[in-house]
């Protein structure tokens, strides 16, 4: 998010960037949507382990990433209400309408690799929240 230019305000960008942090948010970028749509999207760290390995850990892990992604969703709303934003939707880690994907790749949060999203750091052990305003 540090080298985007776009028309959102750097002290609004820098604001979600530390309630991202104190929310565990390992990964943040952001894109410009068409019809003056901004998106901005998480990685929240979350091993990626096949379910029936250890079912009662891996829901667990989860849940928790799913609290945490809308804790944070919560307060990125809030903040983009004072700054005047009134158009603002958010998808978490659970939502079943659209793909968070093509627009995590398009972010920089990583890049496909047999459907799935790799990062160079976190490979594919990251879920993806994202909060979109206009």
């Amino acid at each position: 998010m540090e080298g985007v230019v776009c028309v959102v305000n750097r002290t609004m960008l820098a604001q979600i960037k530390q309630i991202s942090i104190a929310n565990k948010v390992i990964l943040r970028g952001y894109v410009q949507l068409s019809d003056g749509v901004h998106a901005i999207l998480f990685g929240h760290y979350c091993k990626n382990t096949l379910f029936y390995y250890d079912l009662f850990k891996v829901t667990r892990d989860v849940f928790r990433v799913n609290q945490l992604a809308n804790r944070n969703l919560r307060q990125i709303k809030k903040l983009l209400t004072k700054y005047g934003y009134r158009k603002i939707w958010t998808k978490g880690v659970f939502s079943v309408y659209g793909d968070l994907r093509p627009l995590a790749v398009a972010a920089g949060l990583g890049h496909w690799k047999n459907g799935m999203v790799y990062n160079a750091k976190y490979g594919p052990n990251f879920l993806i929240s994202g909060v979109f305003f206009k």
